[in-house]
């Protein structure tokens, strides 16, 4: 349904109760300038809405919050310090040096 901005002065408590059946359009000079929504669909509107980014830093969070990160899987670390680089190793085919 779409409404003037005048005619919605005037009935505003009928407008409000259509409201909650379906959204209802406000203009001005024919032109859409407002929708009145009731306030439980304008609720689930802001949910679906929510940010994907933060909703899903939060959910990261909220994870490590529960599950902080533990090293105890009992492997250790390799000692890479003294590995040699694949042209200092000794080479098979090359025989004595």
């Amino acid at each position: 349904m779409s409404i003037s901005i005048a005619q919605s002065r005037q009935q505003l408590s009928a407008l409000i109760a259509a409201a909650q059946q379906q959204p209802q359009v406000i203009t001005n000079r024919n032109k859409p300038v407002a929708v009145l929504v009731s306030a439980e669909y304008f609720a689930r509107s802001q949910a679906a809405v929510k940010p994907v980014d933060d909703s899903f830093y939060a959910q990261v969070q909220q994870l490590r919050e529960t599950f902080p990160p533990q090293d105890d899987t009992g492997l250790t670390v390799p000692d890479t310090s003294a590995r040699q680089a694949p042209w200092q190793r000794a080479n098979d085919f090359a025989g004595p040096v």
